[in-house]
């Protein structure tokens, strides 16, 4: 059985290529995205493992993201995790409440990027 891709939405290039990377070096398929339209577009054909996005340097787009995911039935199931460059307590929050599974500082998220790779694209359950 094929794994389920890992979708990313991220403006900064360089990020995007290190989860990529990441992802492939682990035999996972993940493709970076600019935009939550485009990115809900793939997962209506291809349902992602699980959906990475910028908190902070998208975060108009992170919000459409979690609205599409959340209304999509067929996507409902699919754990958002999300980043933030700076620790900011209300975004954090925010993100959270729109339904976020996980929100993580930059340096937290990948020191931790492998670990949840393998948990996610595993199907290991993302409540924490």
């Amino acid at each position: 059985m094929a794994l389920k891709p890992v979708y990313i939405l991220v403006n900064n290039l360089f990020f995007a290529e290190k989860i990529v990377k990441t992802a492939q070096g682990m035999g996972l398929e993940a493709k970076a995205f600019d935009t939550a339209q485009r990115l809900v577009q793939s997962a209506g054909e291809r349902e992602p493992a699980l959906v990475i996005m910028d908190c902070e340097g998208l975060e108009k787009e992170s919000h459409q993201l979690l609205k599409e995911l959340r209304s999509e039935e067929k996507l409902l199931k699919v754990p958002p995790i999300g980043y933030l460059s700076h620790t900011s307590r209300d975004l954090k929050r925010e993100m959270r409440e729109a339904g976020c599974v996980q929100v993580y500082n930059k340096a937290e998220f990948t020191r931790e990027l492998e670990n949840l790779l393998t948990r996610y694209a595993h199907g290991v359950s993302y409540r924490v």
